[in-house]
């Protein structure tokens, strides 16, 4: 969306959250690379395109006990009290304010007051629970639903998870056609190529049952955390990649997989998996689990923990006829960021 809209002239301002002196205490990967970068001040990355690393005092995090929750969560609902100078004196020139899922919704309030005039978009990514965020974020998103000029949803079941008269739009994930449609070097030196992207909820347990099953397939995984449990010759490990190296990857493959792990509220993936939506731009069949496979006629559906069931999915999106996949409804980020940043929804 950034890149489409700086095409279009427009000005971005990235505010990075979720990074603290309890970033070294936790696992995550963005606090050694955000060491490496301007943190607490406006850094130009690009023309029109600025990123401020907001390392607080503290940031929310989930202790996975209630009672601790308890006791820490006054502490996390101040969060916003500390926003830098740097930021609120920048938010009365914003005409828009997207407000990602995750520690952002604690921010909505004080946003607001600074910068009344900005439309307040909350851009549900995903659930809150999904991604295991404190359960004061998720309150406070409840109370401060009226602040909010819409709700950007990316699967229809995330709907009921909003009051009914909240402003609730569904636009689906677009992606980058160009890349694709551009995409003429196959990168598999022969057929029955699978390819997994991304690590979010990735099961492991899917990989290896498959790799075992199928010999003669390759199975090549993409994204920091797509690991197999076992070492097998036909898996191949590619890591974390920049995305125009994973396209021909992903065009050329025979099969697409989604292997996620059963979770609560994981339904809305068969809509918003941006993964889903490139295996289908480009005519892939799809394997995934069956909470993640609803509205999609190619996707063959398995049930989670069951090896008969993965193989016997497997086999059929093996089988499946390429051209019987419509792509004819994917949008293109230009659609979407059009719809997105206007007032049509009103």
């Amino acid at each position: 969306m950034t890149q489409q809209l700086l095409e279009d002239g427009d000005h971005v301002d990235y505010l990075v959250c979720r990074l603290s002196p309890l970033s070294r205490f936790i696992t995550d990967g963005r606090y050694d690379q955000a060491a490496s970068l301007p943190r607490n001040a406006w850094d130009v990355r690009a023309e029109r395109l600025e990123q401020f690393i907001w390392f607080a005092p503290f940031h929310p995090v989930n202790l996975r006990n209630p009672v601790l929750n308890a006791i820490v969560a006054p502490f996390y609902c101040a969060y916003a009290a500390f926003l830098p100078k740097a930021v609120l004196d920048r938010l009365p020139g914003y005409s828009h304010i997207l407000i990602e899922s995750g520690p952002s919704p604690l921010l909505a309030r004080r946003l607001h007051k600074y910068a009344p005039q900005a439309k307040l978009i909350y851009h549900a990514a995903d659930r809150l629970e999904t991604i295991g965020t404190h359960p004061c974020i998720a309150r406070e998103l409840t109370a401060t639903m009226p602040l909010y000029d819409w709700v950007r949803i990316m699967a229809e079941a995330m709907r009921a998870d909003f009051p009914h008269d909240a402003p609730v739009v569904y636009l689906p994930h677009g992606i980058s056609k160009e890349p694709f449609d551009g995409a003429t070097i196959n990168p598999y030196p022969g057929p029955r190529q699978a390819v997994s992207v991304g690590d979010m909820k990735f099961d492991a347990e899917v990989i290896d049952c498959l790799a075992r099953a199928y010999p003669d397939w390759t199975f090549h995984l993409f994204g920091k955390k797509a690991l197999p449990l076992e070492v097998l010759p036909n898996i191949e490990v590619h890591g974390e990649v920049a995305f125009d190296v994973i396209v021909p990857f992903i065009k050329f493959a025979d099969v697409g997989l989604a292997p996620y792990r059963e979770g609560d509220g994981a339904d809305y993936l068969s809509q918003s998996s941006l993964k889903m939506i490139q295996y289908s731009y480009c005519h892939l069949p799809i394997l995934a689990p069956r909470f993640a496979a609803a509205g999609r006629s190619h996707v063959c559906a398995y049930d989670p923990g069951n090896t008969h069931s993965i193989v016997d999915a497997f086999s059929r999106a093996a089988a499946m006829d390429h051209l019987v996949v419509d792509s004819s409804s994917i949008l293109t980020w230009s659609e979407v960021v059009n719809q997105l940043f206007t007032d049509e929804w009103r």
